[in-house]
């Protein structure tokens, strides 16, 4: 995986979260990320309203950075 930046955009499974979802980086940490949720799965969509739109994810679940913000589930 690249360097992981604030404001990039990014596929991954944060904790808690049974699909992976679409999400802008907004805080860096020493084993996580916070990520603004923009795209998920339908099965997931109450549980991101809830934490509105904001999850933990480890590092290592971020999968690949996205830059083409058209992508639907």
């Amino acid at each position: 995986m690249e360097e992981i930046k604030i404001g990039a955009q990014y596929k991954c499974l944060p904790v808690g979260s049974q699909r992976e979802v679409i999400g802008v980086v907004e805080q860096l940490y020493t084993n996580i990320a916070v990520i603004n949720v923009t795209e998920c799965d339908p099965c997931d969509e109450l549980m991101v309203q809830e934490l509105q739109n904001r999850m933990v994810v480890k590092y290592q679940d971020i999968k690949k950075s996205i830059s083409d913000k058209s992508l639907a589930y």
